[in-house]
């Protein structure tokens, strides 16, 4: 008996060890994220601030935690409030290595485009992205860098790695948001299209920690 619970001590150290691993890489990535007020007329802003010199590949704003407030890319080219639409357009240079978006309607939401994502060539640290596209709720449309406070940011590295943070509130800041690096993603942003969203590796990390300490009790009772 003593020998099981042995093993099983070892394997959670075994997958402790592992998450603990992935998350210490995790503290080269730093990556600038907000929103400031209405999302009709304010850009998005993205910033590389890699210590470790990694460029990003591409990056996906999630909206699916946010279903209850009927949060969506409102585009021309696909509407989902009667209030109009306005497409995704970079704004400024393309000099970070700009290739394409997509905006889809993605698993586990609700019936509407709720998933960004977009991909570059050379978007290295030290550089910075922004870009408008229509964020519009149910009813009134109007939707502010505070109101996609809870929504998953996913953001894949050229170290081969994808990270997850989550949009937080800014103190002191009423009407934006901002992305708040969480850990490594259990899942890449290809698959998360088609996966209902899931808590970051780092609530992993603290469940396991968790674990670990019920094993070592178990052992010296």
């Amino acid at each position: 008996m003593t020998n099981k619970k042995n093993k099983s001590y070892l394997k959670a150290f075994a997958v402790l060890a592992t998450a603990f691993s992935f998350n210490v890489s995790a503290a080269f990535i730093d990556i600038g994220f907000t929103i400031d007020g209405n999302t009709w007329d304010n850009p998005f802003t993205v910033q590389n601030n890699s210590s470790a010199g990694l460029e990003i590949t591409q990056f996906a704003l999630d909206l699916r935690p946010n279903s209850d407030s009927f949060l969506c890319f409102d585009e021309v080219v696909n509407s989902c409030h009667s209030s109009g639409g306005l497409n995704f357009k970079s704004v400024g240079s393309d000099d970070v290595g700009f290739l394409t978006y997509s905006v889809v309607d993605a698993v586990g939401g609700i019936d509407a485009a709720d998933f960004l994502s977009v991909t570059f060539n050379g978007f290295s640290s030290g550089e910075s992205f922004s870009w408008l596209i229509d964020v519009d709720d149910n009813p009134d449309g109007s939707v502010f860098g505070n109101d996609l406070i809870g929504s998953l940011f996913y953001v894949e590295m050229s170290d081969g790695i994808t990270y997850q943070g989550i949009i937080q509130g800014i103190d002191g800041n009423d009407d934006a948001g901002q992305l708040v690096l969480q850990g490594v993603s259990s899942t890449t942003i290809a698959n998360a299209i088609t996966s209902v969203p899931e808590p970051s590796s780092i609530l992993l990390f603290g469940g396991l920690l968790l674990a670990l300490t019920r094993i070592k009790r178990k052992n010296i009772i």
